[in-house]
């Protein structure tokens, strides 16, 4: 995962050279797990939308916003602080198959936003040759449909990249409503 979040980001900004800034006509993106993000007139409205494989990314500097089916084990998980838990141990379990330290554990928390309960993961990881970077991760979940999003800052600001993912949040909404 640190594997395809580092370099995937990378990768993938140069694989979709035909990357287009969200068009103001379409009110809102499918997304994997049944949902759409539909970022209305905020500044989302502008971000380069990036496809790949499994899910969606949305280019925003300084931010970089990745929507992905969950893994198996957030996917199966009973409940979301269940889910959180899958994903700290597989956060680790990842770091120490690339020879890395487990992530640093930054905070955890749990909100609400409108219909979507969500819990979240801020951790910040040592990467070899390269800077440390903070991520923050949501599962969401609203009935049986689960969302995995990350986000990751640039400037590497776990408060304000904590904040953001919670404003992101609202502009999440099940396919149909």
């Amino acid at each position: 995962m640190f594997e395809c979040i580092r370099n995937c980001s990378a990768g993938l900004v140069l694989a979709f050279a035909s990357t287009t800034a969200m068009a103001a006509s379409e009110a809102c993106s499918p997304l994997p797990g049944g949902f759409q993000f539909c970022p209305g007139d905020s500044a989302w409205a502008g971000a380069e939308v990036v496809p790949f494989t499994n899910g969606v990314a949305f280019d925003l500097p300084p931010y970089w916003l990745e929507v992905m089916e969950p893994p198996a084990e957030i996917a199966a998980a009973p409940s979301l602080d269940a889910a959180l838990d899958a994903l700290t141990e597989l956060l680790a379990q990842q770091a120490r198959n690339e020879g890395l330290d487990a992530p640093e554990i930054v905070d955890r928390g749990a909100f609400s936003a409108g219909a979507l309960d969500a819990v979240t993961l801020t951790t910040r990881i040592d990467l070899p040759e390269d800077e440390p970077m903070v991520f923050v991760t949501m599962i969401a979940g609203q009935g049986d449909a689960r969302l995995f999003v990350t986000l990751d800052d640039e400037a590497e600001d776990a408060a304000d990249t904590e904040q953001e993912l919670r404003r992101i949040a609202a502009l999440f909404r099940l396919m149909g409503e």
